[in-house]
């Protein structure tokens, strides 16, 4: 399943990460949890980002790598390459509520903001699956691009987007007729993806290429191609969208760039082999997992620099949107 170096490799997939819950203290919900693929242990680490401690590690299926959390933090569903399933997790206590048999490679996930869905890239099958939260079931397996990796839902839900890395391009997918409508070439393997707030450009991070494409989400187009690191892996948006992040693999950095001007203006060290990455809902940091640190460095999204290394399980990944996103939702 992949790319052995750049994501799906090294040990089989791709990790990713996580999400977050907003638990209750005192009758007030806490800061969210950060969840992270730990792809050689096949476990989940549980970060308070609160106190910016591991508070508990999850057994999952085999060789965890995708991660995605529901808005208000109320499921995580991680994808697990190597037993070919999808564990889901409950936000309130962590605990595994059940384990899906599903495709032959799931790897990419994300959840759409309602979370009643969550839509998984399968590496091997070359296609989408479509999973209802409620019922546990496959709605639709929607055929995409070669080996899809990184996966991203609009903010109102009705598009999804797939990078699709062996043809060098993305997908998008209407959310109602769950059918592709355009297809846009990016440059070389792209791998993770993110939309910034109102749904007009998609970033998306191209591993062999060391390039960054910006895409007019609407029109399915190429507006700009931005040089990174050496082998950059995803992307996630901070400081209230106005800058960039990207995980440089073996580079051991972050690239920061001003949405606005689609210009690199900083670079940030953080942990060895960095991978996944997740804005926290405060606008103010950025989690990166680094896979051969087991660790996640925490940034500073307005000053750009790195304010902790928190050590986490082995072989951490996390790929996908591993924090949840509403800051006081309840994961009921």
């Amino acid at each position: 399943m992949p790319e052995v170096r750049d994501s799906i490799s090294r040990t089989k997939a791709v990790a990713f990460t996580t999400a977050l819950l907003l638990s209750p203290v005192g009758g007030v919900f806490a800061e969210p949890y950060a969840y992270i693929t730990n792809q050689k242990e096949s476990s989940v680490s549980v970060i308070d980002t609160a106190t910016g401690t591991v508070v508990k590690a999850v057994k999952v299926g085999s060789e965890p790598a995708g991660v995605a959390v529901s808005r208000n933090g109320a499921k995580i569903c991680v994808t697990n390459p190597g037993s070919k399933d999808v564990t889901v997790l409950d936000g309130r206590t962590q605990n595994v509520i059940a384990t899906l048999s599903l495709g032959e490679g799931p790897l990419g996930i994300a959840v759409d903001p309602a979370g009643a869905r969550a839509y998984v890239a399968d590496w091997y099958g070359h296609y989408l699956s479509v999973l209802d939260l409620e019922s546990l079931t496959v709605l639709k397996r929607v055929p995409v691009g070669h080996s899809p990796s990184g996966v991203v839902v609009s903010s109102d839900g009705a598009k999804i987007y797939v990078a699709n890395r062996d043809d060098d391009t993305v997908s998008l997918i209407d959310a109602t007729d769950l059918e592709v409508k355009k297809t846009v070439a990016v440059g070389k393997h792209p791998f993770g993806i993110t939309l910034d707030a109102k749904a007009e450009r998609l970033y998306v991070a191209n591993v062999e290429s060391n390039d960054v494409s910006v895409v007019d989400a609407e029109a399915m187009t190429l507006l700009k191609t931005i040089p990174v690191g050496d082998r950059p892996y995803a992307v996630a948006l901070g400081a209230g969208g106005t800058r960039l992040f990207v995980t440089n693999q073996y580079d051991n950095t972050v690239s920061v760039i001003a949405a606005d001007r689609g210009e690199v203006t900083a670079t940030i060290e953080v942990g060895e082999y960095p991978e996944g990455i997740a804005a926290h809902p405060d606008g103010k940091h950025i989690y990166v997992a680094n896979w051969f640190s087991n660790s996640v460095s925490v940034i500073n999204a307005e000053t750009l620099q790195l304010e902790k290394n928190i050590p986490t399980g082995d072989g951490s990944r996390a790929f996908g949107e591993f924090v949840a996103q509403a800051i006081g939702a309840s994961s009921q």
